[in-house]
């Protein structure tokens, strides 16, 4: 007995096309939801992480009490030239054998006294407005510091920052309104921390005493280690239709303040280049934080607005150099270590801004 085929059931509704589009959108926006979720996550490690590395950074930089000067009656009505209206940055490079890349007969002999911490470096940076400008001040310049007594830039840090800055604000009319130094290792970091310096040499140098040798003219790239026997040569010896001859104290001391401006301009424009963009910033500040020490008023805020001043020198250079250095000359006086002002001297300063009576202690 044959049975006949099942009658077709009735067909599967199908859902409403509004429901369908609202699936569509309610899986579109739980997408959205997720990446959202993971977006906002990713942005508050990133946040957690950088605050954190900046209290790193902040921690790491040491800072000195010091107080800074204030400004003093004006330069006389009708002077052609006002003092700087920006901020003076002090710069100071120290002797200091703690921390001496090398080894602490690197630079000088063992009977060398180590005691202490002299200004070795000075330098006056000028972030601006305008162009970033850094003057270089002979260490041997020797000021009155009150009174009849006279006192060398480099040993005025003997008795700390506070000395330098004072005395700088006395006798040349110098503000200081932040205060970065860095001893012989962090010098040597900071250079070897922008991939070294490469600079125009123009005759083959050696100095023993400062560790210095460079057996070649022209371009050389130099290491932290060699840059800062540069900058710490006083007995350089230069090579010279086939022979080394050693140069006076006067132009040992000339020598050394033009290898300075040479060094310091490089390694600026360096520094500079390197803080041009966030990452190369975000390294940078890693690899030199704990080579500064700042007054206590300078913070990393400061360094990094410091840091973007100068990018944008870099950015706005006609030629490679973000900043203009100048050397003041103040020539040793009788084959000495005493360099008196001149009237040159204060003409250069003059020219940056700086006038004796303009600043108050």
């Amino acid at each position: 007995m044959s049975s006949s085929p099942a009658a077709p059931g009735p067909a599967p509704a199908r859902a409403p096309k509004a429901l369908i589009a609202f699936g569509a959108r309610a899986r579109r926006s739980a997408r959205a939801h997720r990446a959202l979720t993971i977006l906002i996550a990713g942005l508050v490690l990133v946040l957690a992480l950088a605050l954190g590395d900046l209290g790193l950074l902040a921690h790491r930089i040491r800072h000195v009490p010091v107080a800074m000067p204030r400004p003093a009656s004006a330069l006389a009505e009708g002077d052609a030239t006002v003092p700087y209206k920006g901020e003076t940055w002090l710069i100071i490079g120290t002797d200091s054998r703690l921390s001496v890349p090398g080894g602490p007969d690197r630079y000088g002999d063992a009977s060398e006294d180590r005691s202490g911490a002299r200004a070795d470096v000075v330098v006056l940076l000028q972030p601006g407005p305008g162009i970033p400008r850094a003057i270089v001040l002979p260490r041997d310049l020797t000021l009155t510091a009150g009174g009849l007594q006279r006192e060398r830039l480099t040993t005025s840090y003997l008795q700390g920052p506070q000395s330098t800055v004072d005395l700088l604000c006395s006798a040349l009319g110098v503000p200081t309104a932040h205060l970065v130094t860095v001893d012989m290792g962090g010098f040597a970091s900071l250079v070897d921390a922008v991939g070294g310096l490469t600079l125009d040499i123009p005759e083959p140098v050696r100095d023993e005493m400062a560790g210095l040798d460079i057996p070649t003219s022209g371009a050389h790239t130099l290491s932290g280690i060699d840059a800062l026997a540069l900058v710490r040569s006083r007995h350089p010896q230069i090579l010279r239709n086939g022979q080394w001859t050693a140069l006076s104290e006067a132009e040992g001391a000339q020598r050394r303040s033009e290898s300075t401006g040479l060094v310091m301009s490089a390694l600026i424009t360096a520094l500079a280049q390197e803080a041009s963009t966030p990452w190369g910033a975000r390294s940078l500040a890693r690899a030199v934080a704990g080579a500064l020490t700042t007054d206590e008023g300078t913070g990393l805020i400061d360094l990094a607005r410091l840091g973007w001043d100068l990018a944008d020198g870099v950015e706005g250079a006609q030629d490679s150099r973000a900043v203009e250095v100048t050397t003041v000359p103040a020539p040793t006086q009788g084959g000495g270590f005493i360099a008196l002002p001149t009237p040159e001297t204060y003409s250069a300063l003059w020219a940056r801004g700086y006038a004796p009576g303009t600043c108050a202690p």
